[in-house]
C-alpha cells in the first residue's frame, strides 16, 4: 500500500532537486568548490536516511491502524464531527456514557383533560450501558508492538541497498522538529488503535400491564465508541389470553452490508435482506440511539440534525433530532438543567412518530413521551436526583426522601411508639431479666475473660436446668469443656 509509493532511489531524487535549487546543505551551492573534500552528500545521504526511516515507520503504523479498523469494524459509515462539531469520545466521556438507570412505565388517563393526567404506574424499564473491550470471537488477541518494528526493520534493509548507513550528524532546528512530529504522530497511531478496542454494550429490558395483557421489548446491541451499530437485536412481544404476539428485528454487519432479518409470529414473517452502506451509512438504530441522547445531554448541544434509522418491520426511516438545550427545571422537588430533544421518525411511507425526551446534564433520562399514546416513561418518584455523575450502578435508598414523605414518616412514628411501648410492658412484667443481665455484667468484669464470646456461651447454658450437670464451666478445675462436648449439648 503506502510502503510501495516510497521509490528505491528516494535520496538520489531528493539530491537532483536540491542540485537544481541550487541549494545544498543549507547554502547556496557553488560549482567551484569541491564537494567530496567536504563530504557533504554523504552527509546529506545519512540526514535524508533517518528521515526515510521516520516516514517509513509512520507509513508502518498508518497500515496497521488502517487494517486494525478494518479488523475492529470501523467500516465506512457516518461521522458525527459532519453533524455535531467537536465531537469526541475520549475515556472520560466513556465513563459518563456507561451507567445503568430504572424507569417507570406509566399509563396516562385518556378522559382526562390535555396536561393535567395523573401517570399511573404499570410497568418497569431497565436500560444498561456498559464499556467493554470489543474483540472478534475468533481472535481476541491484541497484536503485539513488535509487528511495527519487524516492518521498520524489514524497510532499513531495503534502505540499506540504496545508501551506505554513516555516523549520525547533528540535526538542525526544522529536522529536529519533523522529528518530534513524526514520534508524536506515531504515539497517538498507538493510542487511537488501543482506544478504538473500546466498545458499547446496551441492554434495554421493559414490562409493562396492557389492558391486562404482559408487553414488552428487549433491546440487545454492539456498538462501537463513534455509535455505529454492529450488531442489534430487538424484540417486541404482548402476551395475551390467546397466541402471544412477538416482533423482531436482528441487525449486523456482514459482508461489508447491513444484513437485516424481520420475523411476525402473527402473519409469519420472515424477511431477510441486505442493505448497502450508501444506504445505511448514517443509520443509528435504537440502541446507539440511547448512547446518541445521553451524548447530546451531556454536551448541551443544541441544534437539528437528521440521521437514519430502521423500524421493527426492517424498512428504512428517516431519524431528524432537535435539541433546545438545557433549560432550570423541576425534578423530584429537586430544582437543576433538564435538557428537552425532539425525535421524529417518518417511515418511507410518509407516516410520522414523534418522541420527546427530557434528561438531565449527566444524561440520565427524566421522562420519554410518544405522540398520541397513553403510556410514558417517567423516572422514580422516590429517586433522589442531584446535579452529579450517576453511578454506574445505581441503588434506590431512602435515607435522603423518606422523612419528606409524611405519611411514611408518620407510619415510622407510630411503629417507633409501639415497639417501645411493648418492650418496657415485658421488662416490667419480668424483672428478673435486669437481674440476669446486672449478674452476667458482674461476672464478666470480675473474670475477665479473654474469649468473651465463649464464656458468654458457657455462662447462659449454665442457667439452662437440664444442662447444669453437663457443662461444668466454673466448677471444673480445667477450665471450659472443648468445642467437641459443647456441640453434644442439646437445647
Amino acid at each position: 500500500m503506502y510502503r510501495d509509493l516510497v521509490p528505491e532511489t528516494l535520496e538520489d531524487t531528493i539530491l537532483s532537486y536540491l542540485r537544481d535549487q541550487e541549494v545544498y546543505c543549507g547554502e547556496a551551492y557553488d560549482e567551484t568548490v569541491d564537494v567530496k573534500s567536504f563530504t557533504a552528500e554523504e552527509e546529506v545521504k545519512d540526514i535524508l536516511h533517518d528521515l526515510v526511516v521516520k516516514v517509513n515507520k509512520r507509513i508502518a503504523c498508518k497500515d496497521r491502524y488502517d487494517n486494525l479498523k478494518l479488523w475492529h469494524h470501523q467500516y465506512p459509515l457516518f461521522n458525527l464531527e459532519d453533524f455535531i462539531p467537536d465531537f469526541c469520545i475520549d475515556e472520560e466521556m466513556l465513563r459518563k456514557l456507561a451507567f445503568r438507570e430504572n424507569l417507570f412505565i406509566s399509563e396516562l388517563d385518556s378522559l382526562s383533560e390535555p396536561g393535567k393526567a395523573e401517570p399511573k404506574p404499570v410497568g418497569g424499564l431497565c436500560l444498561d450501558i456498559q464499556v467493554v473491550d470489543g474483540h472478534q470471537l475468533i481472535d481476541r488477541d491484541i497484536p503485539s508492538d513488535n509487528e511495527v518494528d519487524l516492518q521498520v526493520f524489514k524497510i532499513l534493509q531495503r534502505v540499506k541497498t540504496v545508501t551506505d548507513q554513516k555516523p549520525t550528524v547533528q540535526l538542525t532546528d526544522v529536522e529536529k522538529e519533523v522529528q518530534a512530529k513524526l514520534q508524536e504522530y506515531e504515539q497517538f497511531l498507538k493510542n487511537e488503535m488501543s482506544s478504538n478496542t473500546k466498545k458499547f454494550l446496551v441492554h434495554f429490558s421493559s414490562q409493562f400491564d396492557c389492558q391486562g395483557s404482559n408487553g414488552g421489548s428487549t433491546i440487545t446491541a454492539w456498538v462501537d465508541r463513534y455509535f455505529h451499530t454492529l450488531e442489534e437485536k430487538r424484540t417486541e412481544f404482548l402476551r395475551c389470553s390467546s397466541d402471544p404476539l412477538e416482533k423482531s428485528l436482528y441487525t449486523s454487519i456482514q459482508n461489508k452490508k447491513y444484513y437485516t432479518r424481520h420475523t411476525c409470529n402473527h402473519l409469519d414473517l420472515d424477511v431477510r435482506r441486505y442493505y448497502p452502506f450508501t444506504v445505511t451509512k448514517n443509520m443509528v438504530l435504537e440502541g446507539a440511539n440511547f448512547l446518541l441522547l445521553r451524548y447530546l445531554a451531556i454536551t448541551k448541544y443544541v441544534g437539528i440534525f437528521e440521521l437514519s434509522t430502521q423500524y421493527i418491520d426492517g424498512s428504512m426511516c428517516r431519524n431528524i433530532y432537535e435539541c433546545i438545550g438545557p433549560r432550570k427545571g423541576k425534578v423530584n422537588g429537586k430544582k437543576i438543567d433538564v435538557c428537552k430533544i425532539y425525535r421524529y421518525v417518518i417511515e418511507e411511507c410518509g407516516i410520522e412518530h414523534h418522541g420527546v425526551t427530557a434528561l438531565t446534564v449527566y444524561g440520565r433520562i427524566i421522562t420519554h413521551e410518544w405522540d398520541s399514546c397513553n403510556y410514558m416513561l417517567n423516572i422514580n418518584p422516590l429517586l433522589h436526583v442531584n446535579n452529579k455523575t450517576p453511578a454506574a450502578y445505581e441503588r434506590m435508598t431512602l435515607t435522603e426522601t423518606w422523612k419528606q414523605d409524611l405519611q411514611l414518616m408518620s407510619n415510622y412514628l407510630d411503629c417507633k411508639t409501639l415497639v417501645e411501648r411493648e418492650m418496657n410492658t415485658y421488662l416490667t412484667d419480668h424483672p428478673e431479666i435486669k437481674e440476669m443481665i446486672s449478674d452476667y455484667v458482674q461476672n464478666v468484669l470480675l473474670i475477665k475473660p479473654e474469649n468473651i464470646l465463649n464464656f458468654t456461651k458457657h455462662y447462659f447454658q449454665n442457667l439452662y436446668p437440664c444442662n447444669t450437670p453437663r457443662i461444668p464451666y466454673l466448677d471444673s478445675e480445667s477450665g471450659p469443656v472443648c468445642d467437641k462436648q459443647m456441640d453434644d449439648v442439646n437445647f
